[in-house]
């Protein structure tokens, strides 16, 4: 599936295939309001506009406090993996300027632990996704590697196989104190840059909130059509169909960008930079093999 920061035509495109019932009701109970007025003459008992109009006030300051805090999470998000991309090339520039890269003995140990690395960002980012974490990593980790992380959380393994390694190169005296505190330093970073995704991921908006703002943006659609009954046909189903689908679209935009990590095109783009990191960390290494970037799909980044 095509998953995160969309182009605006996608998102639009993603959030109106969703509407579409809606759309098609709205103008079903306009139309019906409209021949009920026809055939009864509802002009003289309109609903009175201002109170109609005060209820859509509130809706429209609700909706940009739930889209404000929605945006808030989705940037969050994109924070933590901006942390991660520069914890990554840390680590991996950390690795060759302490530990010895030209030593034969430390750098098979430097290779596996940069690999390591990349193989860190894949499994988190599909972890996050509900996907298999482990799809695509027998060519970053060994054979036993992988039977060591293949239980429930796998990038939390992987962090643990890289301090262990860690600790065993500072025994064998290839890390000074100081240098093995830095990249340990490093670890946590990462290591809390993958709770802040988890707690996202985790926390859901309460729904108590968005049921109540459902239930008044369908109360507002069931009044409109009575406030502007005077109008013509045309007029009527114009305007209480902008209404309701703006309404509408924002409500859903907002519950797009409330989880980051749901498979959809407004999704942080988190495959995407992980690939980055992986051509990132392999160019430092020296190899010549880079992975090409992704590229979007359709206007959508993996």
């Amino acid at each position: 599936m095509y998953t995160s920061a969309a182009t605006p035509v996608a998102t639009l495109w993603s959030v109106a295939r969703e509407l579409w019932r809606h759309f098609i009701a709205v103008v079903l109970y306009v139309s019906l309001i409209e021949g009920l007025d026809i055939r009864y003459e509802w002009k003289d008992t309109a609903y009175p506009l201002p109170v109609i109009a005060i209820l859509g006030t509130v809706i429209g300051l609700l909706l940009a406090f739930r889209t404000n805090s929605c945006y808030g999470r989705w940037w969050e998000a994109r924070i933590l993996w901006g942390a991660i991309v520069n914890d990554s090339r840390t680590w991996t520039r950390q690795l060759l300027e302490f530990a010895s890269s030209t030593d034969a003995e430390t750098q098979p140990a430097i290779t596996r632990m940069c690999h390591r690395q990349i193989a860190w960002c894949y499994s988190l980012s599909r972890s996050l996704r509900g996907q298999e974490a482990t799809q695509d990593l027998d060519t970053l980790l060994t054979e036993e590697e992988m039977r060591e992380v293949s239980k429930k959380h796998v990038p939390n393994l992987l962090l643990l196989q890289q301090g262990q390694e860690l600790r065993a190169l500072k025994q064998q005296g290839y890390l000074e104190t100081f240098e093995f505190i830095e990249l340990e330093k490093t670890l946590l970073r990462l290591t809390n840059a993958m709770g802040g995704c988890e707690r996202i991921r985790n926390t859901t908006f309460p729904r108590s909130y968005s049921r109540m703002i459902n239930l008044l943006i369908y109360l507002f659609v069931i009044c409109l059509p009575f406030g502007l009954v005077d109008l013509p046909w045309f007029g009527l189903v114009s305007t209480s169909i902008s209404f309701a689908i703006a309404f509408l679209m924002v409500d859903r935009v907002s519950i797009f960008l409330q989880d980051p990590f749901s498979n959809r095109p407004s999704d942080t783009p988190m495959l995407s930079i992980a690939r980055t990191i992986e051509i990132n960390i392999r160019e430092m290494l020296g190899e010549t093999e880079l992975p090409e970037k992704l590229n979007p799909v359709r206007g959508v980044l993996m």
